[in-house]
Protein backbone atom coordinates (compact mmCIF):
# COMPACT_ATOMS: atom_id res chain seq x y z
CA UNK A 1 0.00 0.00 0.00
CA UNK A 2 2.79 2.30 0.93
CA UNK A 3 4.59 1.53 -2.34
CA UNK A 4 1.42 2.24 -4.30
CA UNK A 5 1.06 5.64 -2.58
CA UNK A 6 4.67 6.61 -3.42
CA UNK A 7 4.06 5.64 -7.03
CA UNK A 8 1.00 7.93 -7.21
CA UNK A 9 3.03 10.82 -5.77
CA UNK A 10 5.82 10.28 -8.33
CA UNK A 11 3.33 10.23 -11.20
CA UNK A 12 1.74 13.44 -9.90
CA UNK A 13 5.06 15.27 -9.67
CA UNK A 14 6.12 14.22 -13.13
CA UNK A 15 2.77 15.30 -14.58
CA UNK A 16 3.00 18.67 -12.84
CA UNK A 17 6.54 19.26 -14.12
CA UNK A 18 5.49 18.43 -17.68
CA UNK A 19 2.55 20.85 -17.48
CA UNK A 20 4.74 23.57 -15.97
CA UNK A 21 7.43 23.26 -18.63
CA UNK A 22 4.95 23.04 -21.50
CA UNK A 23 2.98 25.97 -20.08
CA UNK A 24 6.06 28.23 -19.85
CA UNK A 25 7.40 27.39 -23.27
CA UNK A 26 5.91 30.49 -24.98
CA UNK A 27 6.55 32.88 -22.05
CA UNK A 28 10.38 32.87 -22.40
CA UNK A 29 11.95 35.40 -24.84
CA UNK A 30 14.08 33.78 -27.49
CA UNK A 31 17.84 34.00 -26.80
CA UNK A 32 19.48 37.06 -28.41
CA UNK A 33 22.77 35.20 -28.90
CA UNK A 34 21.23 33.49 -31.93
CA UNK A 35 20.13 36.75 -33.62
CA UNK A 36 22.33 38.81 -35.99
CA UNK A 37 24.10 41.89 -34.43
CA UNK A 38 22.15 45.12 -34.81
CA UNK A 39 24.26 48.31 -35.33
CA UNK A 40 23.50 50.86 -32.59
CA UNK A 41 23.08 53.61 -35.19
CA UNK A 42 25.41 55.84 -37.17
CA UNK A 43 29.10 55.53 -36.41
CA UNK A 44 32.26 56.98 -37.96
CA UNK A 45 33.97 55.16 -40.77
CA UNK A 46 37.51 55.74 -42.06
CA UNK A 47 37.86 55.21 -45.80
CA UNK A 48 41.43 56.40 -46.31
CA UNK A 49 44.31 58.41 -44.87
CA UNK A 50 46.11 60.75 -47.24
CA UNK A 51 48.89 60.77 -48.15
CA UNK A 52 49.26 57.00 -47.93
CA UNK A 53 52.39 57.46 -45.79
CA UNK A 54 53.83 60.46 -43.95
CA UNK A 55 57.09 60.69 -45.88
CA UNK A 56 59.51 63.62 -45.34
CA UNK A 57 57.98 66.90 -46.44
CA UNK A 58 54.44 65.91 -45.43
CA UNK A 59 53.28 68.58 -43.00
CA UNK A 60 49.59 67.62 -42.65
CA UNK A 61 47.60 64.37 -42.85
CA UNK A 62 43.96 64.11 -43.96
CA UNK A 63 41.60 61.37 -42.79
CA UNK A 64 38.57 60.84 -45.07
CA UNK A 65 35.41 58.91 -44.30
CA UNK A 66 31.93 59.33 -42.85
CA UNK A 67 30.15 60.69 -39.77
CA UNK A 68 33.19 62.48 -38.33
CA UNK A 69 30.83 64.99 -36.71
CA UNK A 70 30.25 62.28 -34.06
CA UNK A 71 33.92 62.44 -33.02
CA UNK A 72 35.10 65.25 -30.70
CA UNK A 73 38.48 66.78 -31.54
CA UNK A 74 39.80 65.44 -28.26
CA UNK A 75 38.95 61.86 -29.30
CA UNK A 76 41.26 61.65 -32.31
CA UNK A 77 44.44 59.67 -31.61
CA UNK A 78 47.55 58.32 -33.26
CA UNK A 79 49.21 55.28 -31.75
CA UNK A 80 52.60 53.77 -32.34
CA UNK A 81 52.55 50.20 -30.97
CA UNK A 82 56.35 50.34 -30.64
CA UNK A 83 56.43 53.60 -28.70
CA UNK A 84 53.99 56.44 -28.07
CA UNK A 85 50.38 55.43 -27.48
CA UNK A 86 47.38 57.69 -27.50
CA UNK A 87 49.06 60.79 -28.97
CA UNK A 88 46.54 63.59 -29.51
CA UNK A 89 47.42 65.43 -32.75
CA UNK A 90 46.44 69.01 -33.49
CA UNK A 91 43.29 69.19 -35.60
CA UNK A 92 43.58 71.87 -38.28
CA UNK A 93 40.22 71.34 -39.98
CA UNK A 94 37.29 68.97 -39.56
CA UNK A 95 34.10 68.27 -41.54
CA UNK A 96 31.68 65.31 -41.39
CA UNK A 97 33.77 63.60 -44.11
CA UNK A 98 37.35 64.72 -43.46
CA UNK A 99 39.75 65.52 -40.64
CA UNK A 100 43.08 67.29 -41.28
CA UNK A 101 45.74 66.99 -38.59
CA UNK A 102 49.35 68.12 -38.26
CA UNK A 103 52.10 65.61 -38.72
CA UNK A 104 52.52 64.10 -35.24
CA UNK A 105 55.79 63.82 -33.36
CA UNK A 106 55.94 60.03 -33.61
CA UNK A 107 57.73 57.68 -35.99
CA UNK A 108 56.87 54.13 -37.03
CA UNK A 109 55.90 51.70 -39.77
CA UNK A 110 52.74 50.49 -38.03
CA UNK A 111 51.05 53.56 -36.54
CA UNK A 112 47.28 53.44 -36.07
CA UNK A 113 44.68 56.21 -36.45
CA UNK A 114 41.91 55.92 -33.84
CA UNK A 115 38.59 57.74 -33.67
CA UNK A 116 36.41 57.44 -30.57
CA UNK A 117 32.84 58.81 -30.96
CA UNK A 118 30.61 59.56 -28.00
CA UNK A 119 29.21 56.04 -28.24
CA UNK A 120 32.62 54.72 -27.25
CA UNK A 121 33.01 52.45 -30.28
CA UNK A 122 36.65 52.76 -31.42
CA UNK A 123 37.24 53.07 -35.17
CA UNK A 124 40.77 52.23 -36.33
CA UNK A 125 42.85 52.58 -39.49
CA UNK A 126 46.31 51.17 -39.96
CA UNK A 127 49.06 50.33 -40.25
CA UNK A 128 50.14 53.85 -41.23
CA UNK A 129 53.80 54.72 -41.84
CA UNK A 130 55.34 57.92 -40.43
CA UNK A 131 58.97 58.45 -41.43
CA UNK A 132 61.60 60.18 -39.25
CA UNK A 133 62.46 63.72 -40.37
CA UNK A 134 64.88 65.01 -37.70
CA UNK A 135 68.23 63.96 -36.31
CA UNK A 136 71.00 65.55 -34.29
CA UNK A 137 73.96 65.77 -36.62
CA UNK A 138 77.71 66.23 -36.72
CA UNK A 139 78.74 64.93 -33.28
CA UNK A 140 78.76 68.50 -31.91
CA UNK A 141 78.52 67.36 -28.31
CA UNK A 142 80.59 70.06 -26.59
CA UNK A 143 77.60 72.41 -26.19
CA UNK A 144 79.67 75.33 -27.46
CA UNK A 145 77.89 78.37 -28.79
CA UNK A 146 77.72 78.15 -32.59
CA UNK A 147 78.05 81.02 -35.03
CA UNK A 148 77.36 80.03 -38.64
CA UNK A 149 76.87 77.00 -40.89
CA UNK A 150 77.30 76.38 -44.63
CA UNK A 151 77.31 73.34 -46.95
CA UNK A 152 79.55 72.90 -50.00
CA UNK A 153 78.70 71.14 -53.26
CA UNK A 154 79.99 67.82 -51.91
CA UNK A 155 77.61 68.05 -48.91
CA UNK A 156 80.44 68.79 -46.49
CA UNK A 157 79.22 70.86 -43.56
CA UNK A 158 81.25 73.74 -42.08
CA UNK A 159 80.25 74.95 -38.63
CA UNK A 160 81.84 77.93 -36.85
CA UNK A 161 81.99 78.12 -33.07
CA UNK A 162 80.80 81.30 -31.40
CA UNK A 163 83.27 81.50 -28.51
CA UNK A 164 87.00 82.12 -28.47
CA UNK A 165 89.12 80.63 -29.81
CA UNK A 166 86.93 80.76 -32.91
CA UNK A 167 87.22 77.53 -34.87
CA UNK A 168 85.53 75.89 -37.84
CA UNK A 169 84.50 72.23 -37.77
CA UNK A 170 84.06 70.18 -40.91
CA UNK A 171 81.48 67.39 -41.03
CA UNK A 172 81.66 64.99 -43.96
CA UNK A 173 78.52 63.44 -45.51
CA UNK A 174 78.99 60.30 -43.36
CA UNK A 175 78.73 62.47 -40.22
CA UNK A 176 82.43 62.45 -39.27
CA UNK A 177 83.67 65.67 -37.63
CA UNK A 178 87.17 67.13 -37.94
CA UNK A 179 88.73 70.52 -37.21
CA UNK A 180 88.95 72.50 -40.44
CA UNK A 181 90.37 75.72 -38.92
CA UNK A 182 91.62 75.40 -35.35
CA UNK A 183 91.90 79.15 -34.69
CA UNK A 184 90.55 81.92 -36.90
CA UNK A 185 93.06 84.75 -37.25
CA UNK A 186 92.36 88.19 -35.78
CA UNK A 187 91.39 90.84 -36.50
CA UNK A 188 88.49 90.67 -36.25
CA UNK A 189 88.05 89.27 -32.75
CA UNK A 190 84.41 88.44 -33.43
CA UNK A 191 82.20 85.42 -33.93
CA UNK A 192 81.57 84.31 -37.54
CA UNK A 193 77.99 85.40 -38.26
CA UNK A 194 77.73 84.10 -41.83
CA UNK A 195 79.71 81.85 -44.18
CA UNK A 196 79.28 81.47 -47.93
CA UNK A 197 80.84 79.25 -50.57
CA UNK A 198 82.03 81.62 -53.30
CA UNK A 199 82.08 81.05 -57.06
CA UNK A 200 85.80 80.21 -56.80
CA UNK A 201 85.05 77.38 -54.36
CA UNK A 202 86.50 79.23 -51.35
CA UNK A 203 84.80 79.74 -48.00
CA UNK A 204 84.03 83.39 -47.23
CA UNK A 205 83.61 84.55 -43.61
CA UNK A 206 81.63 87.54 -42.37
CA UNK A 207 82.21 88.39 -38.70
CA UNK A 208 80.20 91.56 -37.95
CA UNK A 209 83.19 93.60 -38.98
CA UNK A 210 84.35 95.52 -42.01
CA UNK A 211 86.81 92.73 -42.87
CA UNK A 212 85.75 89.75 -44.99
CA UNK A 213 88.03 86.71 -44.82
CA UNK A 214 88.50 83.83 -47.24
CA UNK A 215 89.45 80.23 -46.42
CA UNK A 216 90.92 77.76 -48.89
CA UNK A 217 88.79 74.59 -48.70
CA UNK A 218 91.76 72.40 -49.58
CA UNK A 219 94.38 73.77 -47.19
CA UNK A 220 92.25 75.52 -44.56
CA UNK A 221 94.41 78.63 -44.90
CA UNK A 222 92.54 81.83 -43.97
CA UNK A 223 93.41 85.21 -45.50
CA UNK A 224 91.90 88.70 -45.78
CA UNK A 225 89.78 89.24 -48.89
CA UNK A 226 88.11 92.65 -48.54
CA UNK A 227 88.25 95.50 -46.04
CA UNK A 228 85.59 98.20 -46.18
CA UNK A 229 86.69 101.82 -46.34
CA UNK A 230 84.47 102.63 -43.34
CA UNK A 231 83.82 101.09 -39.96
CA UNK A 232 80.53 99.55 -41.06
CA UNK A 233 79.92 95.98 -39.94
CA UNK A 234 79.02 93.22 -42.37
CA UNK A 235 77.27 90.24 -40.79
CA UNK A 236 75.42 88.52 -43.70
CA UNK A 237 75.93 88.21 -47.45
CA UNK A 238 75.11 86.37 -50.69
CA UNK A 239 76.92 85.78 -54.00
CA UNK A 240 75.16 86.14 -57.34
CA UNK A 241 75.96 84.03 -60.40
CA UNK A 242 78.48 86.60 -61.65
CA UNK A 243 80.52 86.59 -58.45
CA UNK A 244 79.23 89.82 -56.90
CA UNK A 245 78.85 89.66 -53.12
CA UNK A 246 76.02 91.62 -51.53
CA UNK A 247 76.54 92.23 -47.81
CA UNK A 248 75.06 94.16 -44.92
CA UNK A 249 74.48 94.11 -41.20
CA UNK A 250 72.95 95.93 -38.26
CA UNK A 251 72.36 99.62 -39.05
CA UNK A 252 74.65 99.18 -42.03
CA UNK A 253 74.11 100.16 -45.65
CA UNK A 254 73.93 97.54 -48.36
CA UNK A 255 77.31 96.94 -49.98
CA UNK A 256 78.15 95.40 -53.35
CA UNK A 257 81.63 93.84 -53.62
CA UNK A 258 82.82 92.97 -57.10
CA UNK A 259 84.86 89.86 -57.98
CA UNK A 260 87.99 92.05 -58.10
CA UNK A 261 87.29 93.02 -54.44
CA UNK A 262 86.29 96.61 -55.17
CA UNK A 263 83.18 97.74 -53.31
CA UNK A 264 80.29 100.16 -53.59
CA UNK A 265 77.97 101.39 -50.85
CA UNK A 266 74.26 101.69 -51.70
CA UNK A 267 73.52 104.13 -48.90
CA UNK A 268 70.41 105.55 -50.54
CA UNK A 269 68.67 102.16 -50.45
CA UNK A 270 69.35 101.43 -46.80
CA UNK A 271 70.35 104.57 -44.91
CA UNK A 272 72.00 103.70 -41.61
CA UNK A 273 69.75 106.14 -39.76
CA UNK A 274 66.72 103.97 -40.55
CA UNK A 275 67.84 101.38 -38.01
CA UNK A 276 67.24 98.37 -40.23
CA UNK A 277 69.01 95.12 -39.36
CA UNK A 278 69.79 92.80 -42.26
CA UNK A 279 69.39 89.30 -40.83
CA UNK A 280 69.96 87.11 -43.93
CA UNK A 281 70.39 87.25 -47.71
CA UNK A 282 69.66 84.82 -50.53
CA UNK A 283 69.81 84.90 -54.36
CA UNK A 284 66.83 83.40 -56.20
CA UNK A 285 65.84 83.75 -59.88
CA UNK A 286 68.10 86.77 -60.41
CA UNK A 287 66.73 88.60 -57.37
CA UNK A 288 68.50 89.50 -54.15
CA UNK A 289 66.27 88.68 -51.15
CA UNK A 290 67.00 90.31 -47.78
CA UNK A 291 65.37 89.51 -44.43
CA UNK A 292 65.08 92.75 -42.46
CA UNK A 293 64.14 93.40 -38.83
CA UNK A 294 63.39 96.89 -37.58
CA UNK A 295 61.23 98.71 -35.09
CA UNK A 296 58.46 98.74 -37.71
CA UNK A 297 58.36 94.96 -38.22
CA UNK A 298 59.91 91.91 -39.87
CA UNK A 299 59.89 91.64 -43.64
CA UNK A 300 61.63 90.02 -46.59
CA UNK A 301 62.32 92.32 -49.53
CA UNK A 302 63.82 91.69 -52.94
CA UNK A 303 65.81 93.64 -55.55
CA UNK A 304 66.21 92.71 -59.19
CA UNK A 305 69.86 92.16 -60.12
CA UNK A 306 71.24 93.94 -63.18
CA UNK A 307 74.58 94.04 -64.93
CA UNK A 308 77.62 94.84 -62.83
CA UNK A 309 75.82 94.16 -59.56
CA UNK A 310 73.33 96.99 -60.03
CA UNK A 311 70.10 96.53 -58.07
CA UNK A 312 66.53 97.57 -58.73
CA UNK A 313 64.26 99.17 -56.17
CA UNK A 314 63.07 97.35 -53.07
CA UNK A 315 59.86 95.29 -53.10
CA UNK A 316 58.32 93.66 -50.00
CA UNK A 317 57.55 89.97 -50.70
CA UNK A 318 56.95 88.61 -47.17
CA UNK A 319 55.49 90.55 -44.26
CA UNK A 320 55.63 88.72 -40.94
CA UNK A 321 53.57 91.26 -39.01
CA UNK A 322 51.47 88.48 -37.46
CA UNK A 323 54.59 86.97 -35.87
CA UNK A 324 55.59 89.97 -33.78
CA UNK A 325 56.88 87.82 -30.91
CA UNK A 326 59.38 86.00 -33.15
CA UNK A 327 62.59 87.43 -34.57
CA UNK A 328 63.74 86.45 -38.08
CA UNK A 329 67.09 84.70 -37.86
CA UNK A 330 67.45 83.31 -41.37
CA UNK A 331 65.43 82.06 -44.33
CA UNK A 332 65.66 79.64 -47.24
CA UNK A 333 63.69 79.16 -50.46
CA UNK A 334 62.59 75.74 -51.72
CA UNK A 335 62.63 74.65 -55.35
CA UNK A 336 58.87 75.28 -55.57
CA UNK A 337 59.29 78.88 -54.34
CA UNK A 338 58.08 78.29 -50.78
CA UNK A 339 59.84 80.40 -48.15
CA UNK A 340 61.10 78.70 -44.99
CA UNK A 341 61.74 81.37 -42.38
CA UNK A 342 63.82 80.50 -39.32
CA UNK A 343 62.94 82.29 -36.08
CA UNK A 344 63.76 82.22 -32.39
CA UNK A 345 60.30 80.84 -31.55
CA UNK A 346 59.25 77.58 -29.93
CA UNK A 347 58.21 76.37 -33.38
CA UNK A 348 61.09 77.89 -35.31
CA UNK A 349 60.30 77.20 -38.97
CA UNK A 350 57.54 79.20 -40.64
CA UNK A 351 56.47 78.58 -44.24
CA UNK A 352 55.13 81.19 -46.62
CA UNK A 353 53.48 80.31 -49.92
CA UNK A 354 53.74 83.30 -52.32
CA UNK A 355 50.99 81.85 -54.52
CA UNK A 356 48.36 81.71 -51.78
CA UNK A 357 49.80 84.29 -49.37
CA UNK A 358 49.40 81.80 -46.51
CA UNK A 359 51.72 81.16 -43.56
CA UNK A 360 52.05 77.95 -41.60
CA UNK A 361 54.41 76.23 -39.18
CA UNK A 362 56.53 73.46 -40.64
CA UNK A 363 56.98 70.26 -38.61
CA UNK A 364 55.24 71.93 -35.69
CA UNK A 365 56.09 70.42 -32.28
CA UNK A 366 58.77 68.29 -33.96
CA UNK A 367 61.61 70.76 -34.50
CA UNK A 368 63.48 72.04 -31.43
CA UNK A 369 63.07 75.73 -30.55
CA UNK A 370 65.29 78.65 -31.53
CA UNK A 371 66.80 78.31 -34.99
CA UNK A 372 69.78 80.61 -35.13
CA UNK A 373 70.75 79.83 -38.73
CA UNK A 374 69.76 77.40 -41.48
CA UNK A 375 71.49 76.19 -44.63
CA UNK A 376 70.12 73.88 -47.31
CA UNK A 377 72.41 71.23 -48.75
CA UNK A 378 72.49 69.78 -52.25
CA UNK A 379 69.57 67.42 -51.60
CA UNK A 380 66.57 67.34 -49.28
CA UNK A 381 68.45 68.08 -46.04
CA UNK A 382 68.26 71.41 -44.23
CA UNK A 383 70.92 71.98 -41.55
CA UNK A 384 69.80 74.06 -38.59
CA UNK A 385 71.77 75.59 -35.74
CA UNK A 386 69.66 75.32 -32.62
CA UNK A 387 70.68 77.00 -29.39
CA UNK A 388 70.41 80.10 -27.25
CA UNK A 389 72.16 81.63 -24.27
CA UNK A 390 69.01 83.14 -22.73
CA UNK A 391 67.30 80.96 -21.75
CA UNK A 392 70.11 78.43 -21.50
CA UNK A 393 69.69 75.89 -24.27
CA UNK A 394 72.04 73.31 -25.72
CA UNK A 395 73.82 74.26 -28.93
CA UNK A 396 73.82 71.72 -31.71
CA UNK A 397 73.16 71.07 -35.40
CA UNK A 398 70.01 69.29 -36.55
CA UNK A 399 69.58 67.75 -39.97
CA UNK A 400 66.00 68.11 -41.17
CA UNK A 401 64.64 66.00 -44.03
CA UNK A 402 62.47 68.51 -45.94
CA UNK A 403 61.24 66.15 -48.65
CA UNK A 404 62.13 68.80 -51.25
CA UNK A 405 65.28 70.45 -52.58
CA UNK A 406 66.39 74.04 -52.29
CA UNK A 407 65.93 76.58 -55.05
CA UNK A 408 68.78 76.59 -57.59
Amino acid sequence: MKAYRLLLIAVFLISTLVVFVSGCEYDITESQWNNPYQEPGLKPKINSVNPSAAIPGVNTITITGENFNLVPDTNIYLDNPDGVNGLLPEVIEKTPTSITIRRPNIVGDSCVVKLVPDSGLVVKFGPYKIDPVLEQYGSLLENQQLGAVVVDNAENLYVATGVTPFTINKVTPDGQKTIFVDTLPSPPAAVPTDMKIGPDGSLYLLRSNRLIQRANLTTGEVSSWHNLRTSRQLRVGAFDSNGYLYAGGIRTSLWVIAPDSTSQELASMYPTAAGDSMMAMKIYQNYLYIAIASASGRIVVRHSIGAGGNLGSSEVVVNLSQFTSQMIRDFAIASDGTFFIATDGDNPLITYNPGTGKFDYFYMNILPPYAKQINWGTGDYLYMISGNTTPAQNWTIYRVDMGITTAP
